[in-house]
């Protein structure tokens, strides 16, 4: 029985930050030889895609896609495996740079051996964009301090995912909550694509990364930059959790060397 305090929802808007692979280039460019062939790639990718939901049909496409895939195999933090796609953005940008790197390392603990992997140089777009919704969830709020721990539990959906669905078949259409990796930021989850008005265009920014089994450094042009330590958001043993693993953690790349 989830309690009544956690489906509490309210007006509430704001910006959030969405970083995704570089925007300037297409992945696939490298292996065609002109644009037609890159348009013609382009179409026989996106026809073995999922449809895009109908209640997307106003979104501009890079904002469109996280609704158009279910959660993988064990869901996403408020998203069963059965359920349409959430949208996931943080309030700050340091917030959503740490959560991509976080990926990144469980990507590279999932490695025997590292290689040429063991230091990953590439490029990330950052997405800004407004948000609203009439039915808004903010788990943030300080009265439920004491479910703080399991919603954003770094190892566990077990709490979270079905906090989501009940907010979904309330009708919520977002949820702000704490960072389970960066516990000063708030992240917020996009259930209602409806949250996101027409013709809304997200700004961006390029920026580069450099990780390694040590750290995560982010820079532009211009000096801007950003760097997050692998203890920042290791626990107590030195592992990054996450409830996709089976065993709730891999051990750290620093051991596995």
């Amino acid at each position: 029985m989830i309690d009544r305090a956690l489906l509490r929802t309210g007006p509430s808007g704001g910006h959030i930050w969405r970083i995704v692979e570089h925007q300037e280039e297409a992945a696939t460019r490298n292996i065609t030889r002109s644009s037609s062939e890159q348009g013609r790639l382009e179409q026989l990718l996106d026809a073995h895609k999922p449809a895009y939901p109908p209640a997307t049909s106003h979104l501009n496409w890079i904002l469109r896609a996280p609704f158009r895939y279910p959660p993988l195999r064990h869901g996403s933090r408020f998203g069963p495996p059965t359920e349409m796609g959430i949208l996931y953005g943080a309030r700050e940008r340091n917030t959503a740079m740490v959560e991509a790197a976080v990926y990144l390392w469980l990507f590279q603990q999932g490695l025997s051996d590292l290689g040429p992997l063991e230091v990953i140089q590439d490029g990330r777009s950052a997405l800004h964009f407004p948000v609203f919704h009439p039915s808004t969830a903010d788990l943030t709020a300080d009265p439920l301090r004491d479910w703080w721990p399991r919603i954003s539990d770094p190892a566990d959906y077990s709490f979270s995912q079905p906090l989501g669905s009940a907010h979904r078949q309330a009708g919520s259409g977002m949820i702000w909550f704490h960072s389970a990796r960066w516990p000063a930021g708030v992240n917020c989850a996009v259930l209602d694509p409806a949250a996101i008005h027409s013709g809304t265009v997200p700004a961006q920014q390029q920026w580069n990364l450099r990780i390694d089994v040590t750290a995560c450094w982010w820079g532009r042009p211009g000096g801007e930059q950003f760097e997050v330590g692998y203890g920042e958001v290791a626990d107590a043993t030195g592992r990054i959790t996450h409830p996709a693993l089976a065993s709730g953690s891999l051990p750290s790349s620093h051991a596995m060397r």
